[in-house]
């Protein structure tokens, strides 16, 4: 078989690049791009292992365990044992499903292929499976993720959100509200929903009146421009049932973070940065507290992935 190494590499740089994907959205960790075409780029490189012909069969199992460690901490640059364990697992999970996906439509359909070194070539006719195999996989995990994540997202419901803000830190009990797809226009960073009352602890309480009492956007807009908040201020468009059209103003806090009430941990996780903050107007209620929710989450903050690093 005559083995094109230009076809190997863009092969196994590809299937990398999916599976390192695929790793990253099952753990919930979102990949640099910079950081996910460097795994591609080293995944690829590593195929050409398949032309060394002197190295034992333990030795190409070690180099490839140690080549998936290197990959992990580059792209994922876990910092805990834990976390790495876990999303190592994952890895070879993904990897495996996609290798079994690949190897199962060769042996029905009857595809000749090299194995050496513990690495796998399928020649020019063999792209068209494994992009199959790809596909299927990458649709398979993100069914297997939406699934996974509709049923946790349930449990997920209430938690405690601490928000800083210059020299102010407060904790504030607020729910997960999964019909709020509310983002900044200008960056996409999520927004949450928080009520007049507990925006009063975070910011003067004249700024928050003049939210409240405002008829006008432009007006309090041009207020709030010429206040020490001017470069936190944003502007939050959104559609509701009820009321086509309307706007919110949104301030941006230094730092938000967030504890679910069913986690055994008593860590606080950070939430994206740039997460803004829209001041309602009106109240919101738990239901199932003994105090009132005063801040709704918006749902991709606490999604995550399907595993938790």
């Amino acid at each position: 078989m005559v083995i094109y190494a230009e076809y190997l590499f863009l092969e196994n740089a590809l299937t990398g690049a999916l599976i390192i994907f695929l790793t990253g959205k099952v753990a919930g960790i979102q990949c640099k791009k910079l950081l996910l075409i460097i795994g591609s780029t080293l995944c690829g490189l590593y195929s050409f292992i398949l032309f060394w012909d002197s190295m034992h069969p333990v030795a190409a199992f070690l180099s490839k365990l140690c080549f998936s460690v290197i990959v992990i901490l580059v792209v994922f640059r876990p910092l805990k044992p834990r976390k790495f364990a876990r999303i190592t697992m994952i890895f070879y999970l993904i990897s495996f499903a996609m290798g079994g996906i690949t190897i199962g439509s060769m042996y029905f359909l009857g595809i000749a292929g090299l194995t050496h070194n513990s690495a796998l070539y399928l020649g020019i006719s063999g792209y068209f499976y494994i992009l199959f195999g790809c596909i299927l996989t990458y649709f398979f995990f993100c069914l297997l993720s939406g699934f996974i994540l509709g049923r946790l997202i349930k449990e997920r419901t209430f938690a405690d959100v601490k928000i800083f803000m210059e020299d102010k830190a407060v904790t504030i009990k607020g729910m997960v509200d999964t019909g709020n797809f509310l983002k900044d226009p200008l960056t996409g960073n999520p927004v949450m929903i928080i009520s007049a009352a507990a925006a009063k602890k975070i910011l003067p309480k004249e700024i928050v009146d003049e939210v409240i009492r405002a008829s006008d956007m432009r007006d309090i807009t041009q207020k709030l421009i010429s206040s020490m908040y001017a470069a936190r201020i944003r502007v939050i468009p959104y559609h509701s049932i009820g009321e086509e059209r309307g706007c919110l103003i949104g301030i941006r806090p230094d730092k938000i973070q967030i504890k679910l009430h069913n986690k055994k941990s008593e860590e606080y996780k950070d939430a994206s940065k740039g997460t803004l903050l829209a001041i309602y107007k009106g109240e919101f209620s738990g239901g199932q507290l003994d105090d009132d929710c005063s801040i709704l989450l918006h749902h991709s903050l606490l999604e995550g992935g399907i595993v938790d690093v």
